[in-house]
């Protein structure tokens, strides 16, 4: 559902698209006009310094988020520089419709269209063209961007729908830029380019093979297992679900669902990231079960990937469960990817680091600030969903939405989560109608309550939901109760290095830990073994009491968890109880930079068998 038909009214999102209005779009477009901005569309071509068009990219990119923030706080101002950075594109295009006639998306010259994929980015950069497009058109209804992208699609499909030109994209994203177009028109012809682009992955014949990284190994319908670059896979697979719903594919959909179980269940972070460092792919490693704190690689670009594809396939197949998936990436690594101050991200959302390592105003690849400034203002229209019998309220927050269903439904959310479990839904239609109205029950969540204008419910979940069917009328109130317990937990034991680690979490929220808010000197264990710091000689008790506290003035308000934890002492093989408070995992890094870890140990162990980070990748997860 569009985003634009939901009013976000909590203290947990509202203030983040006050900050992003405010202050990340002037640091972004900032950072741009750093990189050259649109001088970079006057250069001569034949001249053209190779690597700036990330730049291109990123110019295509925040034109979209842009659009997304005016979307939700219209600004003329910045309606105004969405108008001057889309003109280049517009008067660069070919009359043939190639996009960058006069400036190169890809490379220039006509003999080498569709052709350089490894590193010209032409159906990448297309593709992001399109939904900034796409994305204008909607706030404003202005058609001048989104004609100029059709036209730009249209030569692409010209060049290859109806050639024997053997051809996939480089780095996927085209694939989905192309079934929303086909939503949007109908038009089976972008369909088919995106069937066309799907089907030549894996089959080589008449062109190089771009390799596991991008995909390409072998055909998509036969892959099982989450591969190569961490972008590029889910915004692949993003497209490929799409495709799925447009056409029945089952290959693809077996596919499809496979490989995200593979992600889910053998190589996500407890905070929703994904990908490792020692992959050095950007992306996920072979071997299942390997996916060590300090292996993190997490991309914030990956996580909005994820978090789409999640979407798409709740779509696809109505299972909550993909929600709840959606939820942890967006509490904990998305959340995370952006200062409360709006004006740094992280490139890099790490499950622990023993340096500091804060975020950067000016981190050298730009794929992810404008993602992350999109999904912040376009959060509201992932909360609700419809299908032909009625509404699905996917997730929750104060929030108004006005919803496209029979006579139109509005529905009204009062909650203070992610903090407190307690949601109210108001309908608030003025036109009574009969449909039914899901609500999820998370899958943290170990109990629930359900009732209907102060009646009680007893009805149980299907596929995640709970359904409460009936003639809805305005003043109608349904009450969910989610109590959020405080949980220790750990990982399945095939994860076979996190065999001494647990964690903390309560509803949709990880925990974690910052070295300033451990109440001793954290540094007192910093000795003779190299590396070793003073959070990695902590481990949290089974059974360990914590307390849930709600600070309103606090890293943005939020709720903290106070307790004790125990510290080892290497000077006597001892140990001691210390005060600790752990913090929210999206708000970390807001303050002093320090150490930070989402793991402790589980139970004590003698020092001399903790492992140096170096070492820590174990004899099961080499290579």
């Amino acid at each position: 559902m569009s985003y634009l038909h939901v009013k976000m009214q909590d203290t947990f999102w509202v203030p983040r698209q006050k900050t992003v209005h405010d202050v990340s779009v002037e640091w972004v477009t900032s950072r741009h006009d750093k990189a050259g901005g649109l001088e970079m569309f006057k250069k001569d071509p034949e001249h053209y310094v190779a690597g700036t068009r990330r730049g291109e990219m990123e110019h295509i990119k925040f034109i979209e988020a842009m659009a997304n923030v005016i979307g939700v706080r219209p600004d003329p101002a910045i309606a105004g520089l969405i108008d001057a950075w889309a003109k280049p594109l517009i008067d660069g295009q070919g009359a043939d419709g190639y996009l960058g006639e006069h400036f190169p998306s890809g490379l220039n010259h006509p003999p080498h269209r569709w052709q350089a994929v490894w590193w010209s980015h032409e159906d990448y950069t297309i593709g992001h063209y399109l939904e900034a497009a796409i994305a204008y058109r909607e706030v404003t209804g202005r058609e001048e961007m989104y004609r100029s992208a059709v036209r730009a699609v249209d030569n692409m499909a010209a060049a290859l729908l109806y050639s024997n030109h053997a051809y996939t994209s480089g780095h996927p994203e085209i694939e989905q830029a192309l079934m929303r177009l086909y939503g949007l028109t109908g038009n089976t012809k972008y369909l088919r380019l995106s069937g066309l682009l799907l089907g030549q992955r894996g089959h080589h014949e008449g062109r190089p093979s771009y390799g596991r990284m991008r995909q390409d190994d072998i055909p998509v319908k036969d892959q099982r297992t989450i591969e190569g670059h961490a972008v590029m896979a889910g915004y692949l697979f993003n497209g490929v679900t799409h495709y799925v719903g447009a056409t029945g594919d089952a290959a693809y959909r077996e596919a499809a669902l496979s490989v995200w179980d593979d992600f889910v269940n053998r190589k996500m972070y407890l905070h929703g990231a994904g990908g490792n460092k020692s992959a050095k792919n950007e992306g996920y490693r072979k071997d299942p079960y390997c996916i060590l704190p300090e292996d993190t690689y997490g991309e914030s670009c990956s996580v909005f990937a994820n978090f789409q594809w999640a979407h798409s396939l709740f779509r696809l197949t109505g299972e909550a469960r993909y929600i709840d998936t959606a939820e942890r990436m967006l509490y904990n690594a998305f959340y995370a990817s952006l200062s409360l101050k709006g004006d740094s991200s992280f490139y890099c959302n790490v499950a622990q680091t023993d340096v500091p390592t804060p975020r950067s105003p000016q981190q050298a690849t730009g794929c992810c600030p404008p993602n992350i400034v999109k999904l912040f203002n376009k959060v509201g229209g992932f909360f609700y969903s419809t299908d032909q019998d009625g509404v699905y309220v996917k997730h929750y927050g104060a929030s108004e939405a006005t919803i496209p269903w029979g006579g139109g439904v509005k529905l009204t959310q009062r909650t203070g989560y992610p903090w407190d479990g307690t949601i109210t839904v108001l309908v608030e239609s003025n036109n009574p109608q009969s449909f039914t109205l899901r609500l999820r029950v998370p899958a943290w969540a170990k109990s629930h309550a359900l009732s209907v204008n102060g009646q009680a419910i007893d009805t149980t979940p299907q596929k995640g939901w709970l359904a409460v069917h009936r003639h809805w009328k305005a003043g109608d109130q349904v009450e969910l109760s989610l109590p959020m317990e405080i949980e220790r937990v750990t990982m399945p034991p095939q994860f076979k290095e996190y065999e001494n680690r647990a964690a903390l979490q309560r509803g949709p929220i990880v925990y974690c830990l910052e070295q300033q808010d451990l109440e001793v000197d954290s540094t007192q264990t910093n000795n003779a073994i190299s590396a070793f710091t003073g959070l990695a000689a902590l481990y949290i008790p089974e059974g360990a009491k914590f307390k849930a506290e709600h600070r309103p003035d606090f890293l943005g308000g939020v709720t903290v968890l106070r307790g004790e934890v125990r510290q080892l002492n290497r000077e006597d093989d001892g140990e001691k109880a210390v005060s600790a408070t752990f913090v929210p995992y999206g708000v970390w890094d807001n303050r002093t930079p320090g150490e930070m870890r989402i793991w402790l140990g589980a139970r004590k162990v003698p020092l001399v068998e903790l492992l140096l980070p170096e070492q820590a990748l174990g004899e099961s997860c080499v290579g």
